[in-house]
């Protein structure tokens, strides 16, 4: 099972006990005695009902941590797009999209120049993440409202909310830090935008947050400077290094090699930080000529072996050694790049570009990092520059793979949706011969050959493969289920798909179901035991299944 593959399993013995029933149980007093102190508003006893129940829940963990002599954790999907390969999305085969559960998110004010908007749900990225913990199941997720949440998930009440400065739009990556005492050894780290009265020329700005899995507290902050860019958000998901350190990218458009250790944070800027091993900075000097302060890296890094990739906003997508802990590699696409770089079973870059500041289209680059910059491109897939909002045309979102999902010798697919309002599925591996210009009028480039494709709407969500061979997109016009079926096939079939082994097959793609409450969707599902679980810009949490 592909699940098997990626989950991390880490057992925390010996000393977890007491020190974790103690400290839990201090957690569990401490939110009893606000809700019994708080006041009662009328029309708003939310506050106080649910300082209770996350003091009960709080309390029923400290009970289970007494009894279990054994704290077993597993990071079933720690960051998004699920690996540091960004391309594993869960588990299980959704049948439907009737709607199983919801949880309300609520809504948050932020700043967008100088107005101030009211975002509701969660938005792009917005992605769930999922931890078993003693063999119950929780939902981590950031929201507009401006909270970081744990839900428990077989009783869909939420254990406990941190709150930021700002919304959130990322999503939260999780990782254990085993030098840590037993009760923060689990750490989630999510980012939000800079504070909606956090002046973005202030001393510090901490956007990026640590945070206690268990207890919801905080464990430190992490100051995005002031740069040339104009952002000092962070939506990008931290990598785990898993050699003591972190990997994180910030809006500012430096990349920061972070202590991983709480033994090493110190107090620094009047906030408590994490160790610095290393920065580096993603725009080149000319950058600023072309995007003017829109330096912004929005993207996660994602890791080949000894490598890191970065797609920038800047227009590049670089690539880092960790060995030297710098930038090796610089493919320049002069676009806005807000999509992650996917990386396939075999080694290649699947990079979504946006259109913005080229005359040319966006679109999906499929590029090899063994080869030089200038010799990269194996394919590219350009898409309508249709306009909508405000964006351009191309891809907000990333490419799904069914690298982790396809057995039995299916063919490498790929998957993306484009603010065209068009899902395109296509071929790993096949070319059409068919050459189109890039992004800046460069190439000419070959082209995928694209199996499939069908009007869903513009979006900027990634789409996600399943197991069962089914996909599951979101969009500004609800949410689809599609059932995907490889029929054999002869290679000189012109609908023929090869799996790289010398075989063949057609594709045959139905819809199933199709999710449309009247609200839009920017966020990526995932799917566990069968149930797709994604944030409505309605301000609401869905389990669809």
């Amino acid at each position: 099972m592909p699940s098997r593959r990626t989950v991390t399993r880490w057992i925390a013995q010996g000393g977890l006990l007491g020190s974790m029933g103690a400290a839990m149980g201090q957690r569990a007093s401490e939110l009893r005695q606000q809700a019994e102190a708080a006041p009662l508003i009328p029309g708003q006893p939310a506050a106080w009902a649910d300082r209770l129940r996350m003091a009960d829940r709080l309390a029923q963990e400290q009970l289970a941590a007494a009894q279990d002599p054994r704290a077993e954790v597993e990071l079933l999907i720690p960051s998004f797009l699920g690996n540091q390969a960004r391309r594993f999305y869960g588990r299980g085969i959704p049948q439907e999209l009737g709607v199983q559960r919801k949880f309300f998110l609520g809504s948050g004010p932020t700043r967008i120049g100088r107005r101030l908007e009211v975002w509701s749900g969660a938005g792009w990225t917005g992605q769930c993440t999922l931890v078993r913990d003693r063999g119950r199941d929780y939902l981590l997720i950031g929201a507009f409202d401006h909270h970081l949440r744990k839900i428990d998930l077989q009783t869909w009440q939420e254990v406990w909310r941190y709150r930021f400065d700002d919304v959130l739009k990322g999503t939260a990556t999780i990782y254990i830090d085993r030098t840590a005492p037993p009760l923060d050894q689990v750490i989630v780290l999510q980012g939000s935008r800079q504070g909606v009265n956090v002046p973005f020329t202030a001393r510090v700005v901490p956007s990026l947050r640590a945070i206690s899995f268990r207890t919801g507290q905080e464990l430190w902050r992490w100051n995005v400077r002031q740069t040339a860019s104009y952002s000092r958000d962070n939506d990008s998901s931290p990598l785990d290094l898993r050699n003591g350190l972190l990997f994180n990218v910030g809006e500012n458009g430096i990349g920061s090699f972070l202590g991983a250790a709480l033994n090493t944070v110190t107090q620094r800027d009047g906030i408590t930080q994490p160790a610095v091993a290393g920065e580096l900075l993603f725009y080149a000097p000319g950058d600023g000529a072309r995007h003017g302060g829109n330096l912004v890296a929005e993207s996660s890094p994602s890791r080949l072996g000894d490598r890191l990739f970065v797609a920038a906003g800047s227009g590049h997508v670089y690539g880092v050694d960790l060995n030297s802990r710098q930038i090796d590699w610089d493919f320049f696409t002069g676009t806005d790049i807000d999509g992650t770089a996917v990386v396939s079973r075999d080694g290649k870059l699947f990079c979504a570009i946006e259109r913005q500041y080229t005359s040319g289209p966006g679109g999906l680059f499929k590029l090899n990092p063994a080869r030089p910059p200038a010799e990269a491109v194996e394919w590219f897939l350009p898409t309508g520059s249709l306009r909508y909002q405000d964006w351009q045309g191309g891809i907000i979102g990333s490419a799904a793979l069914n690298d982790d999902y396809r057995d039995r010798g299916q063919p490498p697919l790929f998957a993306t949706g484009a603010i065209d309002g068009i899902l395109y599925i296509g071929s790993q591996l096949r070319t059409t011969g068919l050459a189109h210009w890039g992004p800046q009028r460069d190439g000419p480039h070959n082209s995928p050959y694209v199996a499939f494709q069908t009007r869903i709407g513009p979006t900027i969500s990634t789409p996600i493969f399943t197991e069962g061979d089914r996909l599951v997109a979101a969009s500004y016009d609800g949410v689809r289920l599609f059932q995907l079926r490889f029929l054999p096939t002869q290679s000189q079939d012109p609908a023929a798909l090869p799996n790289g082994r010398g075989q063949w097959f057609r594709l045959e793609v139905n819809l199933l179901a199709h999710f449309a409450p009247g609200s839009s969707f920017e966020a990526t599902p995932i799917v566990w035991d069968g149930t797709v679980y994604l944030s409505g810009r309605d301000g609401w949490l869905y389990a669809l299944g």
